[in-house]
């Protein structure tokens, strides 16, 4: 059984597909690119997170960022501590130092 388009209902076909596969592409693209900065850090995420849990036992985090700066990259672990306060630590991506 074949189905038959009108021309500019095939045209309409070629283009949605066009677009479908750039957006597909441009996606693996920017996913690569995500690998490359994590390929970058001594550390991930996860590992800075345990760190700080570890340092500030009894603590919550909130959330997780990654900022980059002059001088690298750097983990932002916002957490609760046991306390009740606020913390912002920054732990280096390449030696896992912990800042407060």
């Amino acid at each position: 059984m074949r189905v038959c388009f009108s021309k500019p209902l095939h045209k309409l076909a070629i283009h949605v597909t066009a677009i479908i596969f750039c957006t597909v592409a441009i996606n693996n693209n920017l996913l690569a690119d995500d690998d490359k900065v994590a390929e970058q850090s001594r550390i991930s995420l996860d590992t800075a997170v345990k760190k700080v849990r570890r340092q500030y036992a009894g603590g919550k985090v909130i959330n997780t960022k990654v900022e980059n700066t002059k001088q690298g990259k750097i983990f932002v672990i916002k957490m609760i501590s046991a306390d009740s306060r606020v913390l912002h630590i920054h732990v280096d991506a390449q030696s896992g130092k912990i800042y407060k």
